[in-house]
């Protein structure tokens, strides 16, 4: 890990970073310690000489030198908010000359005449006699299902309206979008891309349950009187207000579930086995039970605002999200296990650009042909 952030920070001095590896480097000054930016601060100062680095950046990187070292030679009994302040001014001069270099990157890159971009956000719902609707992007829309309402409140918004009291089983799902669902109890769910979510409309007077395929994001209204229950494959999830998240695709081979806020019970369906998760943690459940896993909730739930988020991920798992995301195939058999891959992307760039920053990042060549992510050659090592 120290090594790829070093060789990462190397060519960031002089001047050659992508924008893979410089969203990585941005998202590691945000968490790295004082004693983790000093000895970055040492690679720059030694064995690193000035005129190596693109002329135009010279300028630019002498002053992130500067005010690193600043910021890290004050005193160590300051107050911690004072020293996080100045840390964070240090980070800023790393973004301000990072924007420059993906400009600069950004104008000198290949140009891209693929437009295959992410799908404009729809959602279908399906009730139990089987009739199915499209939610198409019309805001301020309403459409009826028997006696259950879907109105539109923004692009990726709907909320669920109960126009009688006969229970009703609704199947809601995205093929290759992000969507937000409001339900009646006021609890909010976002649905990952390829995602179905199966509730019963209204919700029972003592309980409320939901099942999941796909992923979501869970913001549960508090009701002491009817706990929320989430299924997710052998995974099942327990609270009565919480924001948490559930990522529950087939192609993954387990449930994986993060806690943001409050508290929640995690059990494995026909197990006698059960987990109480806190605040920051992240615990996956497969065949060998559950198990705490090394995954912030921050990262987990990146998809939300817009990105993919992969630190140490297998190539196999980001090619599945990119399958979901643009409704593409992918060719997964001549794929290799050892590749680790670290790459944080914004989630609307097109296809083709997104293949192109993978490509940088995992050193191999993914091209896209007749709506498949063929794997070509490896053409460059990036360690």
């Amino acid at each position: 890990m120290a090594k790829k952030i070093d060789n990462i920070y190397k060519r960031y001095l002089e001047g050659r970073i992508n924008r893979v590896d410089l969203d990585w480097l941005l998202h590691y000054f945000e968490y790295a310690s004082d004693e983790e930016l000093e000895r970055l601060t040492s690679i720059a100062s030694n064995g690193f000489e000035e005129d190596q680095t693109e002329q135009s950046f010279a300028p630019h990187i002498a002053l992130v030198k500067q005010r690193l070292k600043e910021s890290l030679n004050k005193p160590k009994n300051q107050p911690i908010r004072l020293r996080q302040r100045l840390q964070w001014w240090a980070a800023a001069s790393i973004l301000l000359v990072a924007g420059l270099a993906t400009w600069f990157y950004l104008g000198q890159g290949p140009k891209t005449t693929d437009v295959t971009a992410p799908s404009a956000p729809t959602l279908y719902v399906k009730d139990k006699s089987g009739k199915e609707i499209a939610i198409l992007p019309k805001t301020d829309s309403v459409w009826q299902i028997g006696d259950i309402a879907f109105s539109r409140i923004d692009s990726q918004t709907v909320k669920v309206i109960a126009l009688g009291k006969n229970p009703s089983l609704q199947t809601i799902y995205t093929p290759n979008s992000d969507f937000r669902l409001v339900l009646e109890d006021g609890t909010k769910i976002t649905m990952n891309a390829a995602s179905t979510l199966k509730f019963q409309v209204p919700f029972d007077a003592v309980k409320r349950d939901v099942s999941l395929d796909g992923e979501g994001y869970f913001e549960v209204t508090h009701d002491a009187r009817r706990p929320f229950t989430v299924t997710a494959g052998a995974a099942k999830v327990e609270v009565l207000g919480t924001v948490f998240n559930v990522r529950n695709y087939a192609s993954d081979g387990h449930v994986t579930t993060s806690l943001l806020s409050g508290r929640i019970a995690l059990s494995k369906s026909g197990t006698a086995e059960r987990m109480i998760l806190r605040p920051g943690e992240t615990a996956v459940t497969d065949q060998k039970g559950i198990h705490i896993q090394h995954l912030t909730p921050k990262q987990a739930v990146a998809w939300t605002a817009g990105y993919f988020d992969y630190r140490d991920q297998s190539l196999r798992v980001i090619l599945s999200d990119l399958s979901r995301w643009y409704g593409v195939d992918v060719d997964t058999i001549t794929l290799p296990t050892d590749r680790s891959i670290y790459m944080k992307v914004r989630k609307n760039i097109s296809l083709q650009e997104m293949l192109h920053l993978l490509n940088e990042a995992s050193g191999l060549d993914f091209q896209l042909d007749n709506k498949k992510i063929i794997l070509k050659t490896t053409y460059k090592n990036n360690n």
